[in-house]
């Protein structure tokens, strides 16, 4: 007998100021706890440990905020629900900081996801340094790293910069957009970038730098 194909609701949301500096666990949890007070119909996992069937597209890294979070969750088998009250009844349900700003039925796949956009709000950068943070980009950038086993390791990630550009900002300090790898095995976070930097070079300073996520993008460039 084939089985129905479960509903598969998308909801994009933003992440927004005090908020961004909860854990990736802690969001999850909110999320889990707001759907069960909106009386949201999730579907759960299998086992000895159930939980609900929601994926969220790109984990966000301890105080980054973001403007276009993806996160998919599937309703009960034989269960339905419009989008819109769906949108209405978690809304009301979600701590401040977390705006949802659109849920509809899932369209395509999260794996579609290939690069992600931000940008990077820095202090000032002398225009010396600015085309030295410029070359360095342009060329080929290092971090250090454990890997499984322990041992620290060199691993070159100027791969995964798909695009970067350094710009002065009217009201002070200098704003570096990166579009980064965010897909497949290949996943590089914007702080991975400005470590790489400052270990490159020693006047570069990221100190109360704040990142925001602009745009998951697929691997032509469209927007996810």
């Amino acid at each position: 007998m084939e089985q129905n194909t479960p509903t598969v609701i998308r909801l994009r949301f933003r992440k927004t100021g005090p908020i961004r500096f909860i854990s990736h666990l802690d969001l999850t949890r909110a999320f889990h706890r707001a759907l069960a007070r909106a009386e949201i119909p999730i579907r759960f996992s299998e086992g000895f440990s159930p939980h609900p069937r929601f994926t969220f597209a790109l984990p966000l890294s301890v105080g980054m905020e973001s403007l276009c979070e993806v996160a998919d969750f599937h309703l009960r088998d034989g269960a339905f629900m419009k989008p819109g009250e769906i949108w209405e009844r978690l809304a009301r349900q979600l701590p401040a900081g977390i705006e949802i700003t659109d849920c509809a039925l899932a369209a395509g796949k999260l794996g579609e996801i290939a690069f992600a956009r931000y940008e990077v709000r820095l202090p000032a950068v002398t225009c010396a340094l600015a085309g030295a943070v410029e070359h360095s980009l342009a060329g080929a950038l290092f971090i250090e790293k454990k890997n499984k086993k322990g041992k620290t390791v060199t691993k070159e990630i100027s791969g995964g910069i798909h695009a970067a550009a350094l710009a002065p900002l009217p009201e002070g300090g200098t704003l570096l957009s990166l579009t980064l790898a965010a897909g497949g095995e290949t996943v590089l976070a914007p702080d991975s970038v400005l470590q790489a930097l400052a270990d490159a070079l020693p006047g570069f300073d990221k100190t109360g730098r704040r990142i925001t996520r602009l745009a998951l993008l697929r691997a032509d460039g469209s927007e996810f």
